[in-house]
Order: structure tokens, then C-alpha cells, then sequence
């Protein structure tokens, strides 16, 4: 190895530590790497920050505003409300509208902000039909995600594949890139939960919170010019961004549509920029430059020529797929899930590269491998809260992790070779 390699490997190393370790933000932890890369002169100081105003960042911060417009206006309240009206008074039918309402709530929302509004409506329903609230909180993150991965714009890892990709030379995902895998993945997780939801569960009485349940009351029943606009606003964005003109690309569709959103009057200045996940955007950013440099410096090549002397020369690209969403669904269960797809997608590339075929399949694997962040509760702040809030026990998580971990696992072996091999 070059000097350069060696360097970034332990940069890579510390990295890697310091997202273990639950005493470094992980912001912080991006940023570090990005500096450390530039130090070493691996990647160039006057671009080493240009990764943190990339157009995957642009297209992810675009689609908070507008998210973070909706939720002002109450249009993603009313739509949540909408949703969960559906049910009836039966644990089962409660079960399937928490994870119908997740996943399409998910899709127009980040998972955090869909959770602070089914979670109170939820509450509502239990309480009502004297239903232990740790009968559905889980299928609620499950449906959860399910709309996280519907489409380029649904989390952060998405954008943050679609950014390493971009910084290697090779074509981002389409909007729908990740719906060729993230829809079979819904279909598939979600008939398993029918069969074995009821089973996996626990059967242990936990009362809804009442005070989360009077929050509920505040939702609005009927739709207001505002609400409306911004529902309009994020529907003309996603047919942008779907259509994808040269003239208008997808980043510059989601600018326009968070700068609608405040001229509109949908949020202030102050909400749009408390809209933005800043704590992603610096992930992205700076873990995008560690990945740059992982390349640049040639330890891509290493990590891939060590990775296929272990698997063999001749391996096939599946088998591959199948390694590298093994991994990726491994670490991400002790750290970010933005960080654990950022470490492994840059090694997919390498690899892909090391066999002369285009990498979109092994980052893929990546991408998906990553959304198995439900087999502890440190995987993902999301699933600590549902753990909470259910009164789950680490051992009740793992056991449901398993259902969407073999959904994903399926999903991933078969639609990434027809799709993207």
C-alpha cells in the first residue's frame, strides 16, 4: 500500500471507532474524517467542503423544507389523521393502518417527524379500544420503513449512495432507483407480518400514554388553503423530479419547491431552517469526502482485492451482493445507518471496479444492507423511542428485527441481479 492508503486506512479506522462509541456525536465524527482526509492531502483542501453542498444534499434538504412545510400547515397532520380513521376497533385491523399510515407518512415525511404524529393518534386508538399500545408501535416502524425506501428522496442513506456514486464517476440513482427493490422489500415484509406479527409480539400489557393521546385532539379534521398549498407543492416537486429534465434535474425541482414553500407562507425562515436534519447533512457531507478519499488514495483497491482473495477471484457479482448487505446490516446495528452505508458503499465500488462491471448493483446492496437497523435499539433513534414508548425488551426488538431482516435479505438477492446486474 501507498502511504496515502495507509494513512486513510487509519482514518477509516478512528472513523469507524468513533461511531461505535456512543461519546461522539455523529456529525462530528463526518467531520473529523472529512478534515483528516484534507490533512493528509488526499483530497484537496478547496473541495473537501464542497461535498457538504452537493446535489444530493440539495435534493435532501429540499425535500425536509417541504416536509417541514407540510407539517406547519397541518397537512401532514390531517393526512395522518385521515389515515389511521380508516381502522376499526380490532387489534388486527388497528395493526394494519399503523403500518400502512407509517409508510405512506414516511414517503411525504422524515421517519422522525411521521412517528411525532401517529404516535399521539395511535395512543388515541389503544386507549379507546383497550388496546396495549406495544401491540402496534412496531408495525408502525415497520411501516415506517417501508416509505423510507420507496424513493430517492424517502432517508439519508439514499442520498448519501446516490452522492458517493456521483463523486465516482458514475451516474446518481433516478428517483425511482430504489423503489426496484425498496416496493418487493414492502410487499414481501408486510405479508410476513401478516402471518407472524401476532407471534412475535409481545402479549404483555402496556398502557398508552394519555398525555400523548390529548395531542391527538389538536389534529385538524378539515383542510385549509395552506394545507392545501403545501400538498400541491410536494406533488408538483415529486412530478419534477419523476419527469427529471436536463433543464429542471431533480435537486433544482426540490430547491423550488422549499423556496414555494416559504414564499407561500407553508413555514417561516426560522421552521425552514429548523426543517433541516442538520445532523445528516454533516453526515453526508463530510463522510462523502472519507469516501472520496478512500478512493483517491487507493485503499478502495486494497479493501476489494483483500475482499476478493477471500471470496475467491471467480466469485460471482451475487455472491458480492450478498456479502456486502451482510456486512452493511451488521455494523449499522451499532451505529448510524447514514455512517455504515457510507463506510461499505465506496468498498462496493472498489469492488466493482476490481471486476470490471458498473458498481450500481454492490451499492445497492449497501443501501438495503443498511436498512436493517432494527435488531438493537442503538440501530436507529427512532426504533430507541418505539422501544420506550411499547416497553419493548431488547430480546422482543431482535425478534421482530428477524421478520424484516429475511423481507430485506429476499428483496435484496432477488430484484438487485434482475434490476441492477
Amino acid at each position: 500500500m501507498t502511504i496515502q492508503a495507509v494513512l486513510t486506512a487509519v482514518i477509516l479506522l478512528v472513523v469507524t471507532y468513533m461511531f461505535f462509541s456512543p461519546r461522539f456525536p455523529n456529525a462530528v465524527v463526518a467531520t473529523v474524517g472529512a478534515i483528516a482526509v484534507a490533512l493528509t492531502g488526499t483530497v484537496a483542501y478547496k473541495s473537501v467542503f464542497t461535498y457538504y453542498a452537493s446535489t444530493s444534499i440539495v435534493l435532501m434538504a429540499g425535500m425536509m423544507i417541504i416536509g417541514g412545510g407540510m407539517f406547519h400547515t397541518g397537512f401532514a397532520g390531517w393526512m395522518g389523521n385521515s389515515i389511521v380513521k380508516l381502522t376499526g376497533r380490532g387489534e388486527r385491523s388497528i395493526q394494519i393502518v399503523a403500518i400502512l399510515a407509517g409508510g405512506i407518512m414516511s414517503s411525504v415525511c422524515s421517519g422522525s417527524a411521521s412517528l411525532m404524529i401517529l404516535y399521539p393518534i395511535l395512543c388515541s386508538i389503544c386507549l379507546a379500544s383497550n388496546l396495549s399500545i406495544n401491540r402496534v408501535l412496531l408495525p408502525m416502524f415497520a411501516g415506517i420503513g417501508f416509505g423510507t425506501f420507496m424513493t430517492l428522496a424517502g432517508s439519508g442513506m439514499c442520498s448519501t449512495t446516490s452522492a458517493i456514486l456521483i463523486e465516482s464517476g458514475y451516474e446518481g440513482w433516478e428517483f425511482f432507483s430504489p423503489t426496484t427493490v425498496g416496493l418487493p422489500r414492502a410487499i414481501i415484509y408486510f405479508v410476513i407480518l401478516l402471518f407472524f406479527m401476532g407471534r412475535v409480539l409481545p402479549d404483555k400489557f402496556v398502557k398508552p400514554d394519555e398525555a400523548e393521546a390529548a395531542k391527538s385532539a389538536g389534529l385538524p379534521d378539515k383542510l385549509n388553503g395552506k394545507m392545501i398549498t403545501s400538498g400541491v407543492i410536494l406533488v408538483l416537486t415529486v412530478i419534477g423530479m419523476v419527469v427529471n429534465s436536463p433543464v429542471c434535474p431533480m435537486y433544482i425541482c426540490a430547491a423550488i419547491g422549499a423556496v414555494a414553500a416559504v414564499l407561500t407562507g407553508c413555514l417561516n425562515q426560522k421552521q425552514m431552517f429548523a426543517s433541516i436534519n442538520w445532523s445528516t447533512v454533516f453526515m453526508i457531507g463530510g463522510m462523502t469526502a472519507v469516501a472520496k478519499g478512500v478512493e483517491a488514495s487507493g485503499l478502495g483497491a486494497v479493501i476489494a482485492d483483500s475482499i476478493m482473495n477471500l471470496v475467491g477471484a471467480d466469485s460471482s457479482p451475487l455472491l458480492i451482493v450478498f456479502v456486502i448487505f451482510l456486512v452493511t446490516g451488521v455494523i449499522t446495528q451499532f451505529m448510524s445507518n447514514n455512517a455504515a452505508v457510507a463506510l461499505m458503499a465506496p468498498i462496493g465500488i472498489a469492488i466493482a471496479e476490481a471486476m470490471g462491471i458498473a458498481p450500481h448493483a454492490f451499492v445497492m446492496a449497501a443501501l438495503f444492507g443498511s436498512g436493517i437497523c432494527c435488531l438493537t435499539p442503538m440501530a436507529t433513534p427512532i426504533m430507541a423511542f418505539v422501544m420506550e414508548g411499547g416497553h419493548y425488551t431488547p430480546r422482543d426488538i431482535f425478534r421482530w428485527g428477524l421478520l424484516e431482516g429475511l423481507a430485506s435479505l429476499v428483496a435484496a438477492m432477488v430484484f438487485i441481479p434482475i434490476f441492477w446486474l
